[in-house]
């Protein structure tokens, strides 16, 4: 299964990406209705809805959300063989790479080197390794000699991956869409929204005037939701280890360790806001590969908290 399918299943489980229904009396009444759509982003579900803007105009920008889906997806996809991170990893160097592309990768082997490397970009070959099952004591040593976000060389014009080293972007990317996605509608006025391209960010208010909320599952029972969070001004994003098995016999998580290779097991679910979609899924996904008692080191001076963690 396409690895961005199986990943953003496991957030739509985790997460409820939904405004959730309350009462009260519609503060704009003379607004246009909410418009909203639904797709794909990153091969998982995605969705967008807007208040306050015209049907019209609403409607050209979600057709310019829906090209915009499909130009990071041509970047930052595993699935699509012709993206330019798939050719980036057979390869181990692109030339002239897009603004957007060195943009999401400088990011990320920033929040790798302000991790100490527990979110590492680099963590493909161990995937790689884990889809066959538990692999033995030597395959797991060759796998991690080719990780290691150092091992990535970004400049303007050009990137260069190591022998042997290779990216995912799956821990940051759905993010970062929604980041890219808000600032589209943002430029374009649009000034109360709840997008999710495979991490939530809210930004203004429903048409009631209340706060965007977002109920966050339990991990072992999907249709209960253990809490509900505002989101509006900021993004959240959860992290499973276990949210989403990565091998044939269904017994290995899908968050790897990258330091010792081997799978995370202190958390059962994570939820960490932020005032972005990138940082928020990029911490989720460093915390749920540490320690519980490392959270907030891995924070620092993010400005991101965890809003919710389930310990194993």
């Amino acid at each position: 299964m396409p690895p961005e399918t199986r990943i953003s299943r496991r957030r739509v489980l985790r997460l409820s990406a939904v405004a959730l229904a309350g009462a009260g009396v519609a503060l704009w009444p003379r607004k246009p209705p909410p418009v909203t759509w639904t797709g794909q982003a990153m091969g998982g579900p995605a969705s967008l809805t807007l208040h306050g803007a015209a049907e019209e105009t609403a409607r050209r920008l979600v057709s310019r959300v829906v090209a915009l889906v499909d130009a990071m997806e041509g970047l930052f996809s595993l699935y699509r063989p012709d993206s330019l991170l798939s050719r980036l990893n057979r390869e181990g160097e692109v030339g002239d790479p897009p603004a957007a592309f060195t943009h999401l990768l400088g990011q990320a082997l920033t929040v790798a080197a302000a991790t100490g490397g527990v979110f590492d970009p680099t963590v493909q070959p161990l995937w790689e390794l884990y889809r066959g099952g538990v692999p033995d004591a030597a395959g797991l040593q060759a796998a991690l000699g080719t990780v290691g976000w150092q091992r990535v060389m970004v400049a303007r014009d050009r990137v260069r991956l190591q022998p042997g080293t290779q990216l995912t972007l799956n821990g940051i990317a759905q993010g970062y869409i929604t980041d890219r996605v808000t600032d589209l509608l943002l430029s374009h006025g649009v000034g109360h929204m709840l997008v999710d391209m495979g991490e939530p960010r809210g930004i203004g208010l429903r048409d009631d005037g209340q706060e965007w909320r977002l109920g966050i599952a339990d991990p072992d029972a999907v249709d209960r939701v253990l809490s509900t969070v505002p989101v509006s001004g900021r993004a959240i994003a959860t992290s499973a280890p276990r949210g989403t098995l990565i091998d044939a016999a269904g017994r290995i998580g899908h968050i790897l360790d990258p330091v010792t290779g081997l799978p995370a097991t202190a958390w059962r679910q994570v939820s960490v806001a932020a005032a972005t979609a990138t940082m928020a899924d990029a911490l989720s996904t460093a915390i749920a590969a540490a320690a519980p008692a490392r959270a907030a080191s891995l924070i620092g001076d993010s400005g991101a908290s965890v809003v919710l963690g389930v310990v194993a």
